[in-house]
């Protein structure tokens, strides 16, 4: 919708969610997880990404928006069958190609949302982390997902709410491939179940959403999900061509994979979960349209009056006469034609809504599917996440912090960009905090100005952080703001290096014994440094570590021959190889490197004491930083983007736009802490000898 309006909170994916992802991963994993749900107008794509999405790890905060949301114009009428009219003439929506989203291309194409004085814009989210990201940086105002991949939304503190029900069966669906038989009736899924134990399941991503129901046939038929091998295959082409090669023995997709593999005789369906062949625990719509909250506040008669135009759409597209319109949409919409095109018409027109009004009996049977599953970390309430003209929703109080002065320790480095945006773009004084900056220019640095009282909150490496503790300073964590690597490797051109591209161990053999720089001696660089030796099985005692500060010291010793490789930050990587003084022989932010470095490498930290006394103060912070990294992601801000890096980093021209695009991806995509990596930390800080023992996770963590 195109108005001005305060940033939407977000996605694991996935995606992987996935994002999904989303898919259901959880936080252990080093990414965001795909969701595997296709994308389309009103749904995610499937993403063949196989790093699963974050799962929350604690309760979700009570974080809810801090400013009042817009008056709408026209209330939406309860109950009547009246919308008033729209208070915004244009929604912008996720889509891509796929059945699901037949229903919102027949309504602009047929004219029905014009007719109710809507412009539809459709914007390309290739899947469900990309839908995820959409929505958190107001790209979109209107996603689809599953029930349960909107939950998880929920459970990582972004306040999205459901306003309508798209499909009513499942668009997932199996499909086993012609040489396995099954001595089972038709329709008769726990028969099934058994004959397919143990054989090869093909998924579109790895913990995902076509992987829980897999998991959750195989559970309720009586058999140990584990005992099956599931395998990513992708998106519906990619999974019938694993089936036709026999590398999956059955699998769990969508349109137009189910129909294309049986036209193909590839495949067949013993069972039809869009017939309602299926478990209780899977009795729940697949589709619904997500919006935010705020979003619903102001317009609620637009995302009626958009609802209600799908609504036509299905009904025009389950009419025979318009056989051959719908047909036409479908062969340009979704490439499909002839016996393809009719049978996936015939097999899924009845799965689309003819109300999209939220059923709350089968919704909520999600929510237990969803916590069953481990996505959400309590049963919901159905009135807290959906909306609609005959819902009571439940509507979280606005967080006030308690002590709105607070002082932050920064650096001119991409990592403090969020701090920076937050400051001059206003989200920090909308949010009810006034910041000021204090210069702090390296870890030790940020230690000490929080250890002395100077600032309240400081961003550190989680193993510096470790350090403080070790050093009996109660020091604890509250955010994520980067979830890979801020530091990374650069080597100089003088220095060849026969190794492949992403080659860490090779890459760390050709390094060995050589002049390393890092910021300071003993802090987070060296010791990555010293982790990369080690467990490329060297001495890393036989370097040489040599101080050399920030970004354009280090790059000074670099082109001098001072030092041959380093561990630094931004703008010192991206310099280095566009004014070609360096290369980067492999990508710690991109996940090169050893399991011991799979940890986010920026953290939110305060003082426990100032922590006890000041939560909401903590919660607003760590939003208000994610507001703005969803600020940075909208690509409608790029200019402005680079204008404040030119001002807070004095980079510009090509060097800004490598440094944004090279790293924009490492930021947090909720400010979640993920407690199996951040423990992952804590073995690593054993391990370098930052900590004496391990220590618990809640020991040093406030949510």
């Amino acid at each position: 919708m195109q108005r001005n309006s305060r940033l939407l909170k977000l996605m694991a994916i996935l995606f992987a969610f996935s994002l999904l992802a989303a898919a259901c991963g959880s936080d252990d994993e080093p990414s965001a997880q795909p969701d595997d749900e296709p994308a389309t107008t009103e749904a995610p794509a499937d993403e063949p990404d196989d790093e699963p999405a974050d799962e929350p790890d604690d309760e979700p905060a009570d974080e809810p928006d801090d400013e009042p949301a817009d008056e709408p114009a026209d209330e939406p009428a309860a109950g009547d069958g009246e919308i008033g009219a729209p208070e915004v003439d244009t929604l912008r929506v996720c889509t891509a190609p796929a059945f699901s989203g037949l229903a919102s291309r027949i309504a602009n194409t047929q004219g029905m949302f014009e007719a109710r004085g809507i412009t539809f814009e459709g914007i390309a989210c290739p899947s469900g982390p990309a839908n995820a990201a959409a929505l958190a940086s107001n790209q979109v105002d209107i996603v689809g997902n599953t029930p349960d991949n909107m939950l998880g939304l929920r459970a990582a503190d972004f306040d999205v709410v459901m306003f309508a029900q798209v499909v009513d069966t499942h668009f997932f669906d199996i499909v086993v491939r012609n040489g396995i038989e099954i001595d089972c009736d038709q329709g008769d899924w726990e028969c099934a179940m058994v004959e397919l134990d143990g054989l090869n399941a093909g998924v579109v991503a790895r913990g995902a959403a076509a992987e829980l129901i897999a998991r959750a046939l195989l559970s309720e038929a009586g058999l140990d999900p584990e005992n099956t091998p599931y395998i990513a295959t992708g998106l519906a082409g990619t999974t019938v061509a694993a089936l036709a090669s026999a590398e999956v023995d059955w699998a769990i997709t969508f349109e137009p994979g189910l129909t294309t593999a049986q036209v193909d005789g590839i495949g067949y369906s013993p069972f039809a979960l869009r017939n309602g062949d299926f478990p209780p625990s899977l009795d729940f719509p697949s589709l619904v349209l997500t919006t935010a909250r705020d979003t619903w506040e102001s317009s609620p008669n637009a995302l009626l009056h958009y609802r209600e135009a799908l609504v036509e759409a299905t009904t025009f597209i389950r009419d025979p006469a318009n056989r051959e319109t719908v047909l036409a949409e479908m062969a340009d919409f979704l490439g499909t034609e002839g016996e393809i095109g009719e049978q996936i018409l015939d097999n899924n027109a009845a799965s689309l809504s003819t109300t999209l009004e939220l059923n709350e009996a089968r919704v909520q049977n999600n929510v237990q599917f969803a916590f069953d599953n481990g996505r959400i970390p309590e049963v919901y309430d159905f009135a807290t996440f959906a909306v609609g003209p005959d819902i009571d929703s439940v509507v979280p109080e606005a967080l006030v912090p308690e002590t709105p002065n607070v002082r932050v320790c920064t650096a001119p480095s991409f990592g403090g960009l969020p701090g920076q945006i937050a400051r001059t773009q206003g989200v920090f004084e909308a949010n009810g905090l006034t910041v000021e900056g204090i210069a702090c220019e390296s870890g030790p640095a940020n230690a000490a100005a929080l250890v002395g009282g100077e600032v309240e909150f400081v961003s550190n490496t989680p193993d510096n952080m470790h350090g403080l503790r070790a050093a009996e300073f109660d020091v604890v964590m509250f955010g994520q703001a980067i979830d890979t690597h801020f530091f990374d490797i650069i080597v100089s051109n003088d220095f060849e290096i026969d190794c492949e591209q992403g080659d860490w161990e090779c890459t760390m053999a050709a390094l060995d014994g050589t002049n390393v720089g890092v910021v300071a001696n003993g802090a987070a660089a060296e010791q990555i440094a010293r982790e990369l030796y080690d467990q490329a099985g060297l001495n890393p005692d036989d370097a040489a570590y040599i101080a050399t500060g920030l970004a354009g010291t280090t790059l000074a010793a670099l082109s001098s021959g001072e030092i041959d490789w380093a561990i630094t930050f931004e703008p010192g990587m991206s310099q280095g190889v566009v004014d070609g003084i360096g290369y980067t022989p492999f990508n710690l932010r991109a996940g090169d490197g050893p399991a011991t470095l799979d940890w986010p490498s920026l953290v939110l930290t305060t003082s426990r004491e100032f922590a006890d006394a000041n939560p909401n103060t903590l919660a607003v912070y760590r939003q208000s930083l994610q507001e703005a990294i969803n600020w940075i992601r909208n690509p409608d801000n790029r200019d402005a983007v680079l204008a404040e890096m030119a001002s807070f980093l004095g980079v510009e021209g090509e060097l800004a736009e490598a440094i944004l695009d090279n790293n924009v991806g490492s930021f947090s995509l909720n400010g979640r802490l993920q407690q199996a990596r951040i423990e992952n930390n804590v073995a690593y800080a054993v391990g370098r000898g930052i900590l004496d023992e391990p220590v618990d996770f809640a020991d040093f963590t406030v949510n």
